[in-house]
């Protein structure tokens, strides 16, 4: 039923489409208020000019005798109408944005740069706090910028190093959210500060800082964790768009060097030249892309958005950019960006802009291809013997393929018959293939991209795999296809997208097949050591049998960070000092390449450190083969910091308890069995009463309860202790040097401290500890963390808040 009123006036922030006859194509969710539709897409859509008035300007638009033009302005207040041959679109002006005061998000939202944002997060109101210091990490000194709000943008009141002793630091080190008193603080703060709050900045990725906020009374972390995550997305953001901007100039000359859409806008960002880079992308003519034409193939969801971002952009002078997605001429898709550059126009009369569009969607897709697996991790070394190398290749081809067979055959520079480097499951059919489309002249014309190759001859199928059919994907280094697998695939099984992801592992695996058949070449030849050497990927370097490098590759110099244009200094140079994994040096006569030429065997995957000369640490597996002659040695290595750091991490994480940051009961057990010194020492503490806190005030309080004590015990131990929470309200310490009376010292104190009250939030809460002791200076040959554990139990069944030092004579059961 029309209305009094023309509903294209209420239109903003909307987009829908209607076919020339009136009907609604699609309409977003704003549109749909507009037009009062229902929800669900059960119901079929009315026609548009049922819910207009009889004097609507639209109307005659909607008629099939009406006179088509480009586009159609002035209507409603800003409604944008485009007219298409069978279609019609209506635009409705954004929305202005309301007159009062921003939410923290929103003005996070406005910031584009570092400094903005900083601004906005040490100015704005919702922290309701008397101070605000944001602490923000610069990894090129790892340090932290604390800044604090300035007349325009952030003064730098300091700097921390991040490993300093400050509560910026640890919250920055640890990720842990801290509450104290300005009596505890370090610095001076404001008059009338009752709590200072400490909260650690956090992206998915990577910490980004600290922030301290000086409260005139106590407020609770969880309601300031959106706020928190805002702040840190924002930041994030920002130090990208700063990126951005500082390498704009060299985008812009790479943008220049490539094959992408380019177009020419007037001030109004219409297009006003042709584009065949953009005909050929899109599949639209001229007549259809000029103006604002090139909207229709971009993703309705995006288009209110990058309308938007066009508005923003053309009201100034720099460079801007736009995301979103594009229709390519097959219909499908893809993620592009665009670069907006300001360009002078003709005679001075005014500002237009070039355009740049960029196909993403293979970084986009990347992004969510490189999932590590430790078989990958593995393959990146490219140390490991060729075969299994070659297996793993082909095993990961037909898990993104979902292949039920497969060959890998190595595709020699000379011609001659393809060699098998790897087969799975049944392959007898794939032979046919090979034979039919893999010799020498076909290779030399072979696509580099994966593709189906029919059956030999114009024959039915292979028999045994009815239906099926073989996809042939090459494997190419430096222009040559070296490799190629042959995949017995079931119909159906690989869509678009699974094609894009093998040309994807295509470059990824083309490298590591290339330095395997190159490791297999050197095993079967050593002979062939020089010519290896300029040609493998990894670092190689020669020595003679006195020790004198004879030659090194690039990669080789590139990763032992040799000073350029120098000669290559002897094995004995300090210049070549490495590290065992305890960071002790290697002696001269235990390096890989002197133990090859000593023993006359290969020495491999030898797993050792060296440090730069900027200081930095990285990890290498070294292989070291004899010649045949024992007139010297071919060394090769490979950079394995990345999956040592990996392993690490794992580590650490697997002895690490989730709640506090302590070590946990694992790292606890292994410690007290491996402190075997003459005063070693381990402390057992069990907290009193706690779950009855935990029970009454709700495991969000215990779990604060138990963050505090950690801390307090952090505090308490001497350097060089391992802090566990063993389970529960349970914690333990250890220190391989300890004598008792320092031990009970210990024990006496950690009573005390805990024994304090614990303010957390609006909750009060008392609770002690029962602590037991065992040192090997009391009691030699025995298991520390079960003598404790006796002795902590003897403290319960006396009454608890104490302490005691195991005895054997006394606390052994009998």
């Amino acid at each position: 039923m029309p209305t009094d009123r023309c509903v294209p006036e209420l239109m903003f922030d909307g987009y829908l489409t209607a076919s020339r006859s009136g009907r609604v194509l699609y309409a977003n969710e704003a549109a749909r208020r507009w037009l009062g539709l229902p929800e669900s897409g059960d119901h079929e859509p009315p026609a548009l000019q049922d819910l207009l008035p009889t004097t609507c300007a639209l109307r005659p638009l909607l008629t099939s005798g009406a006179p088509l033009s480009t586009t159609c302005r002035g209507l409603c207040q800003g409604l944008q109408v485009h007219l298409r041959p069978d279609s019609l679109e209506l635009q409705g002006p954004p929305r202005q944005a309301p007159s009062g005061p921003r939410t923290l998000p929103e003005a996070l939202n406005g910031a584009q740069h570092l400094n903005e944002v900083a601004q906005v997060i040490l100015t704005h109101p919702d922290w309701q706090a008397l101070g605000v210091q944001l602490a923000l990490f610069d990894p090129v000194g790892a340090t932290l910028r604390v800044l604090q709000a300035g007349l325009h943008e952030p003064d730098l009141h300091r700097t921390l190093s991040v490993q300093t002793r400050h509560p910026l630091a640890d919250a920055f080190r640890t990720g842990q959210v801290r509450a104290c008193v300005p009596s505890e603080w370090p610095d001076p703060v404001p008059d009338g500060t009752r709590e200072l709050l400490t909260l650690p900045l956090r992206s998915p990725q990577r910490p980004l800082g600290s922030l301290l906020l000086h409260l005139p009374g106590p407020r609770s972390v969880p309601r300031l964790q959106g706020a928190l995550d805002a702040c840190a997305a924002a930041l994030d953001r920002a130090a990208h768009f700063d990126e951005i901007s500082r390498s704009q100039r060299r985008y812009r000359t790479l943008l220049e060097s490539t094959h992408a859409a380019l177009w020419e806008l007037d001030r109004n960002f219409e297009i006003q030249g042709e584009s065949p880079n953009w005909q050929a992308m899109t599949g639209q003519t001229y007549a259809e892309y000029v103006g604002r034409g090139f909207m229709a193939v971009l993703h309705p969801d995006d288009r209110p958005r990058l309308e938007a971002d066009i508005t923003r952009g053309i009201q100034g002078s720099d460079p801007f950019e736009l995301r979103g997605r594009m229709r390519r001429i097959d219909g499908q898709y893809r993620h592009v960006v665009a670069i907006a550059l300001p360009v002078p126009e003709e005679r001075g009369a005014g500002q237009g802009w070039a355009g740049s569009i960029q196909d993403v969607t293979e970084e986009v897709w990347a992004a969510e291809w490189e999932g590590p697996s430790e078989r990958f991790l593995t393959l990146s070394v490219q140390g490991g013997p060729a075969r299994p190398t070659f297996a793993a290749v082909l095993d990961e081809l037909t898990r993104v393929t979902g292949a039920t067979g497969g060959l890998l055959v190595g595709l020699p520079r000379s011609g001659g018959a393809p060699r098998t480097l790897a087969t799975s499951g049944a392959t007898g059919h794939l032979h046919a293939y090979l034979d039919a489309h893999l010799d020498a002249p076909q290779v030399t014309a072979l696509s580099p991209r994966p593709g189906w190759l029919h059956p030999p001859g114009d024959a039915s199928p292979p028999a045994g795999a009815p239906g099926r059919g073989a996809l042939l994907v090459p494997l190419q280094h430096q222009e040559r296809v070296i490799a190629a697998a042959l995949l017995d695939v079931p119909p159906g099984l690989v869509d678009a997208t699974s094609l894009e992801h093998l040309r994807w592992l295509q470059a990824h695996l083309a490298p590591i097949v290339h330095s395997a058949q190159l490791r297999n070449a050197l095993d079967r030849s050593e002979a062939q050591a020089r010519s290896i050497v300029s040609a493998l990927d990894e670092g190689v370097v020669m020595i003679d049998a006195s020790g004198r490098l004879i030659a090194a590759n690039r990669a080789a110099q590139d990763l032992l960070d040799l000073p350029p244009g120098q000669p290559l200094p002897p094995l004995h140079d300090p210049i070549w000092a490495l590290q065992n994994e305890r960071g002790e040096p290697v002696p001269f006569e235990e390096h890989p390449a002197v133990l090859a030429l000593r023993s006359g065997r290969p020495v491999r995957q030898v797993i050792l450190s060296r440090t730069r000369r900027d200081g930095q640490r990285r990890w290498f597996s070294i292989n070291a083969t004899p010649l045949e002659d024992r007139s010297g040695v071919v060394a090769s290595f490979s950079d394995v910091s990345e999956s040592i750091t990996l392993r690490e991490q794992l580590t650490a994480q697997a002895f690490q308890d989730d709640l506090t940051g302590l070590s946990n009961r694992r790292a606890f057990q292994r410690a007290a069995q491996e402190q075997r010194g003459p005063r070693a020492a381990a402390l057992l503490i069990d907290v009193d009463h706690f779950k009855a806190v935990n029970d009454t005030h709700g495991h969000h309080v215990g779990d604060d309860l138990l963050r505090e004590i950690a801390a307090r015990l952090r505090r308490e131990a001497p350097p060089g202790s391992l802090i566990a929470r063993l389970g529960g309200d349970e914690f333990g310490v250890s220190h391989p040097d300890l004598n008792t009376d320092d031990a009970c010292a210990l024990a006496r104190r950690i009573v005390q401290v805990i024994g304090q009250p614990v303010v957390l939030g609006r909750v009060h809460a008392h609770v002690s500890a029962s602590v037991g002791v065992a040192t090997t200076e009391h009691l030699r040959g025995a298991d520390l963390h079960r003598a404790a554990d006796l002795a902590m139990y003897v403290v319960k069944r006396a009454g608890r808040s104490g302490w005691q030092l195991f005895n054997p004579d006394e606390h052994l059961p009998t």
